[in-house]
């Protein structure tokens, strides 16, 4: 025995830095082409990675939307694949996306475990599923159903915010410009009036530093980051770095606003979402170590709800001027349909049935460029099968939305910005099941609502007053865009134009 293991040190001690290195990469490899990279019966099909990295090179963002449209033609609607090591289920076409969301909630409505705040409360979006979650969830559709979700008194405010857009950009006298800030401002604004009691002007350096904060921070990052060994590879470290600290200046700014109202908090007048949520934690008792609502998870869902309500529907409404900006024919059909209807009234969400082909080109909108385009990342709870495959319990899981609306079978010559598509021959609005922007099943966007509110009254307002072109001889904006949370396009200057002139 003792001679076995001096001459094991020996052996060791002789080996180079190089020896040791390729013999710990020949463990590795084996162990992945044997145990973890080797493929257990009856997955769903899908590429073959390379050892510890598995696909993870093809979901650069540049690349992963016609990437994964590459391997659903080679592999069908159900494929796996590794994103370092960890094993992912793709699902494409709204089918394959409603089989396991719909049809299975159980197994498919859970998230990854937090990763932001180590173990702390991670608001509504991200949190895991189960009792705790259904409870906040309820909470979030309650403040918002209160604070006006649905409610003429909200819809004055997305109009009083549209207007003041459209107050700054007339100053602007048609020249060129870029408008991405302004429409974030807007936009949050109304978020702010719900969940902090107060708007902000559009000048306001604080406000003006949370925008940009929130806009950064959506479009940083993808799929990739939520898989713990790759956030600690090099490249990506500093990245989750840069994440985190944007992140932690936002949430010192709902701290504050959060203090601010304990401070003068009356239960006898909730003014605001965050008042909904102080009568929640006083209702808890202080003892109970199980409390649904804590001020971290307050902070989170309300910065959930910038997110969700305010970031993805600006970002919509920047990809709707820059379509309309290239389709000047859709955009003069929308105006005449408005003028017709409405006149210089300001058109009305009950009203909105008189607009079809208006809401047909926001459905294109955002049919073409879904904001969120391969929705918030899920997780089996349990094994189960789906299509029959074999779905392990803690299986990474992609709705790709993207490949449900931009499918030709459902959606033909899916990159031509079309509303007709969505109008039947008699000219009413059509709806397909195909149509999900805002995912299905359980985790559907809190938000849904709200942003259908914020998106018919600012693009009908701007329309009304204005004409968006592209600046004289400059090159056309890429419609590529850039993939982080979001879907976002490239920066771009646009002119507003006055109709009144």
């Amino acid at each position: 025995m003792e001679s076995a293991v001096a001459f094991a040190s020996g052996l060791l001690a002789n080996l180079t830095l190089q020896s040791t290195l390729v013999l710990v990469l020949a463990f590795l490899t084996t162990y992945w082409l044997l145990g973890a990279g080797g493929r257990q019966k009856n997955l769903p099909p899908g590429p073959r990675g390379l050892p510890l990295l598995g696909n993870l090179l093809s979901f650069r963002p540049s690349r992963l939307l016609s990437n994964l449209a590459a391997w659903r033609q080679q592999y069908g609607d159900v494929f796996c694949v590794r994103i370092a090591n960890r094993l992912t289920v793709v699902l494409n076409g709204h089918k394959a996306i409603q089989d396991a969301l719909v049809k299975q909630p159980e197994v498919f409505s859970d998230r990854p475990s937090p990763f932001r705040f180590s173990d702390k409360d991670q608001g509504v979006v991200m949190a895991q599923y189960g009792e705790s979650w259904k409870v906040k969830r309820r909470l979030g559709l309650t403040a918002l159903r209160q604070f006006g979700m649905g409610k003429r008194s909200l819809e004055g405010k997305i109009t009083e915010e549209a207007r003041a857009v459209c107050d700054i950009l007339a100053e602007k006298d048609g020249t060129a410009t870029d408008i991405s800030l302004l429409l974030s401002n807007g936009v949050s604004n109304v978020i702010c009036s719900m969940s902090f009691g107060e708007r902000f002007e559009y000048n306001d350096a604080e406000f003006q530093r949370l925008m940009r904060l929130m806009s950064e921070l959506v479009s940083a990052g993808g799929i990739s980051r939520f898989i713990p060994l790759v956030r600690k590879l090099p490249f990506f470290n500093e990245g989750s770095k840069n994440r985190a600290k944007m992140s932690m200046e936002i949430v010192e700014f709902i701290k504050a606003k959060i203090k601010e109202h304990k401070e003068t908090f009356d239960p006898a007048d909730i003014r605001d979402i965050i008042d909904v949520y102080l009568m929640e934690t006083q209702q808890q008792t202080p003892d109970d170590v199980d409390r649904t609502i804590t001020e971290m998870g307050m902070i989170g869902t309300v910065r959930d709800l910038f997110i969700a309500g305010a970031e993805t529907t600006a970002t919509t409404l920047k990809w709707g001027l820059l379509y309309l900006a290239r389709h000047l024919e859709v955009q003069r059909k929308v105006q005449d349909e408005i003028d017709r209807e409405f006149g210089s009234s300001p058109p009305t969400l009950s009203q909105r049935g008189k607009l079809p082909y208006t809401e047909a080109t926001i459905l294109e909108i955002q049919r073409i460029r879904p904001i969120v385009p391969l929705s918030v990342p899920h997780t089996t709870s349990a094994a189960t099968v789906l299509h029959d495959f074999d779905i392990p319990a803690n299986t990474f899981v992609i709705p790709n939305l993207w490949s449900a609306m931009m499918d030709p079978t459902v959606a033909p010559d899916p990159e031509t910005f079309n509303p007709d598509r969505f109008l039947d021959e008699d000219g009413t609005l059509v709806r397909p099941e195909w149509f999900i922007p805002f995912s299905l099943g359980r985790r559907q966007c809190l938000g849904e609502q709200l942003a259908k509110m914020e998106l018919f009254t600012f693009l009908t307002t701007l329309l009304q007053h204005f004409t968006f072109k592209l600046p004289d001889g400059a090159p056309a904006p890429s419609m590529d865009g850039s993939l982080g949370v979001v879907l976002a396009p490239k920066p771009y200057q646009i002119c507003a134009v006055p109709r009144d002139n």
